[in-house]
């Protein structure tokens, strides 16, 4: 069954990105995100590896990913500036009504990665594809979503809080996508000319 080209279009093109500050205290039904979950995982994937690994936190392992993301800001610095956002951001973060971790799994030991390196490529391309299909599988649910790479996951203790059981480089982080409902909506962004972009002239017989 074909989607109407205008409807994908539209779909695609609406999308924003929206901080988790602007949700709202109404938590998206959890059956409706492990759905969209199990959908967008339907993306290109070389070597069905099925590298993808989702993380869907209660409200008590998203409050520890934000007091994280706080003290990895503040570092060890005694600048107020950073002391002040670091507060921000714990926040922030920490108040989101839902946050999903992804991440690449591939193992660098094996057979396959022996004889074909890009492989570990492959596998992070796959993954930003999945996470671009969940972006717009929740926006057309009418949630919204921000695609963080904050580096909370050099602070040492990420991996126990997310419950990440594989050491980097085999499982690494991909993205934070946080999610939730709001009336804001963030404006159009400004894209360069096309022509400026794709090459797309015949080569000269």
């Amino acid at each position: 069954m074909l989607v109407p080209h205008e409807d994908l279009e539209r779909l695609i093109s609406s999308r924003r990105t929206s901080k988790p500050s602007w949700f709202n205290d109404q938590e998206p039904d959890h059956a409706t995100v492990r759905n969209a979950i199990d959908v967008a995982r339907k993306a290109p994937n070389h070597h069905r590896t099925e590298p993808a690994r989702f993380y869907l936190l209660d409200k008590s392992r998203i409050r520890e990913v934000g007091r994280l993301f706080g003290e990895i800001v503040a570092g060890d610095s005694p600048d107020e500036f950073l002391s002040e956002r670091a507060v921000k951001k714990t926040e922030e973060w920490g108040s989101s009504p839902g946050l999903i971790v992804v991440t690449c799994f591939t193992d660098h030991s094996s057979a396959l990665v022996a004889s074909k390196p890009a492989v570990i490529e492959e596998d992070y391309s796959t993954c930003a594809c999945i996470c671009q299909n969940l972006l717009l599988l929740l926006h057309n649910l009418d949630i919204a979503t921000k695609w963080s790479t904050g580096p909370v996951w050099k602070h040492p203790d990420f991996r126990k809080v997310v419950g990440i059981p594989n050491a980097p480089p085999d499982e690494r982080v991909i993205a934070l996508i946080f999610y939730g409902h709001t009336e804001k909506i963030a404006p159009s962004p400004t894209y360069s000319p096309l022509e400026e972009k794709l090459s797309d002239h015949p080569n000269p017989s």
